[in-house]
């Protein structure tokens, strides 16, 4: 048993092992929003560290993929967890209590992507003004043009 499966086991998490050497990583798994936080503290309790929460945005399919690179100190095991929502309103559950790190990623991906980050200790914007009403690395954000002052 791989040490992801042994982190994993007991919960409901189908896990895809993969090829390192081909895409960096060693195995990933897709679970429901309500697993997420039970999984991040499988991975925790047996010392992964989160390297990084960003999101896609399947605009087609109107969904908000979040996306999040798990690693291990001891034994390099690269672990990638993705979670879906409907792009309409996108909420995931903030893993911030489990990994006080992920707070600001969670921060910056909420205001890039529009997520909402339920239960985030800390959800104030972290790059763009607090008044700001747009996302923008959706797939269907639009630039407004700017004047330019060619004086």
């Amino acid at each position: 048993m791989t040490l992801i499966e042994t982190a994993l086991d007991g919960l409901d998490v189908a896990v895809d092992g993969l090829e390192y050497t081909t895409c960096g990583l060693h195995a990933q798994a897709e679970v429901r929003p309500d697993l997420l936080r039970p999984v991040c503290r499988a991975l925790h309790s047996l010392g992964f560290f989160l390297e990084t929460v960003t999101a896609i945005d399947w605009l087609a399919d109107e969904i908000i993929q979040g996306v999040y690179l798990f690693n291990h100190y001891e034994q390099n095991t690269r672990f990638k967890l993705t979670i879906r929502t409907v792009r309409a309103h996108p909420v995931f559950p903030s893993v911030g209590a489990i990994y006080p790190g992920a707070v600001w990623h969670e921060r910056e991906t909420g205001e890039f992507f529009g997520i909402t980050y339920k239960d985030s200790p800390d959800s104030r914007c972290l790059l763009l003004p607090a008044e700001t009403t747009f996302h923008p690395l959706r797939k269907d954000f639009r630039p407004q043009a700017q004047p330019v002052d060619t004086a």
